[in-house]
């Protein structure tokens, strides 16, 4: 089985470069396991439920698993009950893509 490819965003900004990679990755490797780790700013744009919202819940009914840190979520004033339908919450980010890592989880940063 290959290795999870694990995305990390923590720029708001960043999320059309992660998406594309994303998308990407999923038409060359269907089979392959995805995953995203959000922190730091990078939710701020996904509480405005636009167009990066509506895609990033797309991706995930699609397989992709998307987690959300909840001390960036708290820093940010943003309501965790409100997160794109389907993603997770984890503790710490930092805490989350290192676990990840340490799993064989291959880190890639858009």
């Amino acid at each position: 089985m290959s290795a999870v490819l694990l995305f990390h965003v923590d720029d708001a900004g960043r999320w059309p470069n992660l998406l594309a990679n994303v998308r990407n990755a999923q038409t060359a490797a269907p089979e392959r396991s995805l995953r995203v780790i959000a922190n730091g700013q990078a939710p701020m744009s996904l509480w405005a439920k636009g167009h990066w919202r509506r895609e990033i819940e797309e991706r995930i009914s699609a397989g992709v698993r998307v987690d959300f840190c909840e001390n960036s979520l708290l820093n940010l004033g943003l309501d965790p009950d409100d997160r794109p339908l389907g993603s997770q919450l984890v503790a710490a980010g930092v805490v989350a893509i290192a676990d990840a890592q340490e799993a064989g989880a291959l880190y890639i940063k858009p």
